[in-house]
């Protein structure tokens, strides 16, 4: 008789306990849209990163420095997503291989790319727990915005380290 009795209750512990993980593995999958949105908009982050990179280049190697006509293109492009409320990956796409193919120099080009090897290797070294970062799959914040078509220039935000690098290359060029 008492196996009757435990049982009934072994199989509502089993269901509750099953339920919990269930339950738990759902908030821990991120939502689609968001995991899809953020492999649409990388190369935005990219875009903004390699501002950063420019001006750790013109900071840290003298022979590297921008020229005055080189000045003049980023200074514009700068002013310009300054004042861009949303930035789309293909635009930021176009303006990364313009910035690359046309304006920098090949030794230029080689030391931002350098820096981006260097950041890539530490990101991946990193202990940082997984979904932190640009855009974590909690459905809040610049991705959700993306994802509903509203305001996302996450390059102009300066409590990011990408907002920094930027701020910073936009000073050194005033």
């Amino acid at each position: 008789m008492k196996r009757t009795v435990f049982l009934p209750n072994l199989a509502l512990v089993l269901l509750l306990m099953l339920t919990g993980l269930m339950a738990a593995a759902a908030q821990s999958q991120p939502d689609p849209a968001i995991q899809e949105a953020k492999e649409e908009v990388a190369v935005v982050y990219d875009l903004g990163r390699f501002f950063g990179y420019v001006h750790s280049m013109t900071i840290e190697e003298s022979s590297l420095v921008l020229d005055a006509e080189q000045k003049a293109e980023f200074k514009k492009l700068m002013e310009k997503i300054k004042g861009m409320n949303r930035i789309e990956p293909d635009w930021a796409e176009e303006t990364l291989e313009q910035l690359e193919l046309e304006v920098l120099s090949a030794g230029q080009l080689m030391a931002v790319d350098q820096r981006a090897i260097e950041w890539q290797n530490n990101r991946e070294t990193s202990t940082s727990p997984a979904g932190s970062g640009a855009g974590s799959g909690s459905g809040s914040g610049p991705m959700s915005s993306y994802v509903a078509g509203g305001d996302f220039n996450p390059i102009v935000d300066e409590s990011k380290t990408i907002g920094q690098g930027f701020a910073a290359l936009f000073e050194y060029l005033q």
